[in-house]
């Protein structure tokens, strides 16, 4: 069997849009469609203008106004907020929730100039006093 070794001058353009991608190589053309990307609605979407800190806030009052417990661990926030926000990653709870308790050791490496908590040991906070005063007040 015998070899020949050749090349061929080629152009090409490809096209990207929102779920399709174009080939064009010289006169042939082919479109790749793409499955519907990442759901907007899902994991790690939040509504316009809310941050994981706002729903961590909000879910820690939530928590204590309807508990009665001054008491949580990031866990107990998180399985109430996956409820409506099911696309939280745990990770990324625990650390805005560190960042969230400047007493937390290791908030060095997550600080985020949020005072929301206090940190009790062993994986426990409690909302300061100035949140706290926000969930004890019951909305009537």
């Amino acid at each position: 069997m015998r070899e020949i070794s050749f090349s061929i001058p080629v152009s090409g353009t490809i096209r990207i849009d929102d779920n399709s991608v174009t080939i064009i190589v010289n006169k042939t053309e082919t479109v790749v469609t793409l499955g519907p990307g990442p759901d907007k609605e899902g994991r790690g979407t939040l509504p316009k203008g809310m941050t994981v800190f706002d729903v961590l806030l909000a879910t820690a009052q939530e928590f204590v106004r309807s508990t009665g417990e001054s008491r949580f661990s990031a866990a107990d926030l998180y399985h109430e907020a996956a409820r409506e926000y099911p696309g939280l990653r745990r990770n990324t709870w625990t650390a805005h929730a560190i960042a969230s308790a400047p007493n937390h050791p290791s908030y060095r490496h997550h600080s985020s100039k949020r005072d929301y908590f206090r940190y009790l040991g062993e994986g426990t906070y409690q909302l300061t006093p100035k949140y706290a005063a926000t969930a004890n007040t019951k909305e009537e």
